[in-house]
């Protein structure tokens, strides 16, 4: 999906009090980098829904769309309602349980409220994104039309900025190019195999949302390997009928999501699992979620 270039505005200063950790911060928010806008409602969302829901609204046409709803009569704690602004942005997603509500301010995302009050804020300065929830903060970096993760870190009484930490950060990691055409991988700064942490390296053929695209995470120790866990492979491509396919495969096991497309936008979702039942017995039916959709006149 081509990325909506962010309308040219001053860079804006605001000066924010946060709490942190009981001491009174002042962090400066800027938001002048083109893309922010966009690339942030997409991780806003991906934040929102991730380990839960297979949605992935950057393929999609969402224009004029006002409201999603899915069914899924064979899961009905997967279903959701999801509710879009004028200007294209996901305000709310409806959950059975909760509402998860996204304020905007210079039309990116600003913070998450839900049922029981504030869960999360965002802050922005140039290519950088910070997630704070409670007392731990979470820093991305802008690459190409993708934020990606590059540190965590507590939001400790004495903290001078949000952007930069007093204390050592936590999942430190670097951002490089490869030789190969647009690929990028993300990976721990300081690399060490004896290490007892995790040592995720995952690595983009390219970070724009254009297809296809390919996503693979490695365990430092086990890169290269196919043959044991700790290897998760996720591609997303259409098929010769035009269907959205995002097709991930993980310790062996491999989950088939098949979104069959009408005007840009998923009609239906058809999810296959491999390899998860035992041996001798039928492969699991699959599972249908049905879409449909309010637009604006």
């Amino acid at each position: 999906m081509k990325i909506i270039s962010m309308n040219i505005f001053k860079v804006i200063t605001m000066m924010l009090t946060i709490s942190c950790g009981g001491a009174i911060a002042q962090v400066k928010n800027d938001m002048p980098s083109k893309n922010v806008e966009k690339a942030m409602m997409y991780l806003a969302f991906d934040l929102a829904t991730k380990d839960r829901y297979v949605f992935p609204i950057q393929f999609f046409k969402l224009k004029n769309v006002k409201k999603i709803v899915s069914d899924n009569p064979k899961d009905p704690d997967n279903e959701f309602s999801l509710e879009f602004n004028t200007k294209g942005q996901w305000i709310s997603l409806e959950t059975k349980g909760d509402n998860l509500r996204v304020k905007y301010m210079n039309d990116a995302p600003a913070g998450f409220t839900n049922n029981h009050g504030k869960m999360l804020d965002f802050y922005y300065s140039g290519d950088t994104a910070v997630v704070k929830i409670e007392h731990k903060i979470w820093q991305y970096r802008l690459v190409g039309q993708m934020f990606l993760d590059t540190e965590s870190y507590p939001c400790e009484k004495g903290i001078g900025s949000i952007f930069h930490p007093s204390e050592t950060s936590f999942n430190h990691k670097k951002i490089r190019k490869t030789d190969k055409h647009q690929q990028i991988i993300s990976e721990p700064a300081d690399l060490k195999e004896s290490d007892y942490l995790p040592r995720l390296i995952t690595t983009y053929s390219h970070t724009s949302w254009n297809l296809p695209l390919s996503i693979d995470e490695d365990d430092y120790a086990y890169k290269d390997r196919n043959d044991i866990g700790n290897v998760k492979r996720t591609k997303y491509f259409y098929d010769t009928e035009g269907n959205l396919v995002m097709d991930v495969s993980e310790n062996g096991f491999t989950t088939n999501h098949v979104f069959k497309m009408k005007n840009g936008l998923p009609v239906t979702l058809t999810t296959r699992w491999k390899g998860r039942q035992m041996k001798g017995t039928a492969e699991e039916k699959p599972e249908i979620t049905n879409f449909s959709y309010t637009f604006f006149r």
